[in-house]
């Protein structure tokens, strides 16, 4: 299940607190990170907190943590991962505090709908590179993607379409070299696009 972050909220409208000018470039890099992965983090724990006044809340407070414990020198490999498990701690402290609520949910049931969450993130981003794929596969001229296509017929070889395309296989290996890169560098672009706040 996925939850867009609510459109009337402005993207860093969840930070608690104003980047220190004594420090630039933490301040820069934590908070062009934050805002790059806010709407995963909060779909996340919009997953465990369906009440959205509370997902803020714990929104808030994670990032205050995050803050705290990030270090620019050593920025997290995965700063959605990194945010998310902080994030997981505070939903579980919400909960704490909140035993009033009339639905109370054991802890293993929220570390198996948290897990559940964090696999369909990745899901939704491989379905992200796929569709950003396409797009990229339709840029290219018709040569490369008749090339690609070849290439990758079911039984295909570099050699069986080299001989289908009049080329070298040497030649042949160079274009799809190319063309590799290409849709690499146009994958990169496309999803740094998407994910720009």
């Amino acid at each position: 299940m996925t939850v867009d972050a609510d459109p009337d909220v402005l993207p860093g409208a969840h930070l608690p607190w104003k980047p220190d000018d004594h420090e630039p470039d933490k301040s820069k890099l934590f908070l062009r990170l934050f805002l790059q992965n806010e709407r995963r983090l909060y779909a996340y724990i919009v997953t465990l907190l369906p009440n959205r006044a509370d997902a803020d809340d714990v929104l808030q407070e994670a990032s205050l943590v995050m803050w705290d414990k990030f270090d620019e020198h050593t920025p997290p490999d995965d700063f959605a991962a990194w945010g998310c498990r902080i994030a997981y701690f505070k939903v579980l402290d919400f909960y704490k505090k909140c035993q009033r609520s009339r639905v109370k949910f054991s802890q293993a049931m929220l570390e198996r709908v948290a897990e559940t969450a964090i696999e369909q993130a990745g899901v939704l981003q491989l379905d992200a590179r796929r569709d950003a794929l396409a797009g990229c596969i339709e840029k290219l001229s018709a040569r490369d993607r008749e090339l690609l296509a070849r290439r990758f017929t079911a039984g295909a070889t570099t050699q069986s379409t080299s001989e289908q395309v009049g080329r070298s296989v040497d030649a042949v290996y160079k274009a799809l070299a190319r063309v590799r890169q290409a849709l690499f560098e146009c994958v990169q672009r496309a999803l740094a696009r998407e994910n720009q706040p």
